[in-house]
């Protein structure tokens, strides 16, 4: 294994040109012309902008950052990352401290809000929803307006010269139909859309799926060669908490999860997916993907699908369970006005798809799960105030079963190499996914 958490296959078959980020890096310097020492202080500038923050925790270790170049409020991040990299324990000691040690927000719409919206007048009309989902134009490159960085012209945090899966006109499609279908779920269920689309039909089916996680974080170098676009594979490296057959403790990249809901009529594509996400509540989101083929492709591996589909009365069962999800996890975000819907304190997307997968199918294929005791009690409080149902049971029966990944040994270590293993793409240039997708699948060969 190399040292480079980040270090990709060079054979590895990509329809554009990839560059790893520390070579990139590298590469950069040299364009620069400064010192590593000044280099480095520069990059720490692009730290004060907050969607770039992940680099923190992406960075190669040789270019890592003291706190005292970084803004204030992430001086504690960076001393916990000088010495290594992320773990399931910290990782969710975060996700449960953050709503303590940040301040509060000042939000004019709580989570509970955002997901019930404004009400059927403030919908896109679903005849217009169907016209921009039936748009033939051709998909859209992301704007070339971005910015480079601070450091060198040849260094981009964006992914420029890629498309989006789709054009902008079925994006705003599957943003609409999310609205519409979160609004169902709010006001009497969304089974009822999907009925209705079923009885049209529309063929409908929803997949558990896992990509390498990058929170939205991408960036690209211009080659000196040829002046095009060598894009920069992105992951988060981490620490498993299990051992090799070697006693080395198995390093893997974080996933991002989702429930896949895919929806074809009438001339239409709508894609959809259900998450605890960073955009304040817990629910349906478009899903609007660069397709950046080394990540997020549905066809080419780099997406592992878990499962077979649900489509017919299994799908409703799923919707039902998904509204429960929705309302329960935005009450309780709301009521205790926590940071980004919650995001990371009641879970992270790899928490509430495996809640959906262990309520559904009584197991789940995700590593690693995050929600921690008290955050399980308390959503567990918020469920009973709501009427009882059968989707209502098996979601709380799953808060008492789910597993929680911050300390294996024994016998526990096996179930979780399954479940690490089990959501790690099937085609990766990343070394680390090529790693953990080559070992026996026999725990033995990491046995402890």
């Amino acid at each position: 294994m190399t040292s480079d958490p980040l270090a990709i296959v060079e054979a590895w078959p990509s329809e554009v040109p990839l560059i790893p980020l520390e070579q990139a890096l590298e590469q950069s310097l040299l364009q620069s012309g400064l010192s590593r020492q000044d280099y480095i202080k520069r990059l720490a500038q692009d730290l004060h902008k907050p969607r770039l923050q992940p680099l923190l925790w992406l960075l190669p270790r040789r270019w890592r950052l003291a706190p005292a170049q970084l803004p204030q409020q992430l001086h504690g991040l960076a001393q916990l990352l000088e010495r290594g990299l992320l773990t399931p324990s910290l990782l969710a000691v975060l996700g449960d401290e953050m709503a303590q040690l940040l301040p509060q927000p000042d939000q004019a719409t709580t989570p509970l809000q955002m997901w019930r919206g404004d009400g059927e007048a403030h919908l896109k009309p679903w005849s217009e929803v169907l016209a921009l989902s039936q748009s033939d134009a051709p998909a859209d490159a992301l704007e070339t307006g971005a910015k480079a960085s601070h450091l060198a012209p040849g260094l981009v945090w964006n992914n420029l010269g890629l498309q989006y899966g789709q054009n902008q006109q079925r994006r705003q499609a599957n943003t609409a139909a999310a609205q519409w279908l979160n609004h169902h779920a709010a006001r009497g269920g969304s089974r009822e859309l999907i009925e209705t689309l079923q009885q049209r039909g529309w063929q409908i089916q929803a997949r558990f799926r896992a990509s390498v996680a990058s929170f939205g974080l991408g960036a690209c170098f211009r080659s000196q060669a040829n002046g095009g676009w060598q894009q920069i594979p992105i992951g988060l490296p981490m620490r498993s908490g299990l051992l090799d057959q070697n006693g080395q403790e198995i390093t893997m990249l974080l996933p991002h999860s989702a429930v896949e809901l895919e929806l074809s009529g009438e001339g239409c594509e709508l894609l959809l997916q259900f998450y605890q996400g960073t955009e304040g509540l817990c629910g349906w989101e478009a899903l609007n993907d660069l397709q950046r083929p080394w990540q997020n492709d549905r066809q080419n591996g780099t997406v592992r699908y878990m499962g077979e589909p649900w489509q017919g009365s299994n799908l409703l069962e799923l919707m039902d369970l998904s509204d429960v999800m929705a309302r329960v996890h935005n009450s309780l975000a709301s009521e205790l006005q926590l940071r980004w819907g919650g995001y990371g304190t009641v879970g992270y997307c790899i928490d509430t798809t495996a809640l959906v997968q262990q309520a559904l199918l009584g197991q789940c294929d995700l590593f690693p799960l995050l929600l921690n005791g008290i955050w399980r009690e308390r959503l567990l409080r918020t469920s009973q105030q709501l009427p009882a149902s059968s989707a209502l049971q098996r979601y709380q029966k799953a808060l008492m079963e789910l597993p929680l990944d911050l300390s294996h040994h024994g016998s526990s270590s096996a179930e979780a190499w399954r479940r690490l293993q089990g959501c790690q793409p099937l085609s990766s240039p990343f070394c680390l996914s090529q790693h953990i997708q080559h070992a026996p699948n026999d725990f033995t060969a990491v046995a402890l």
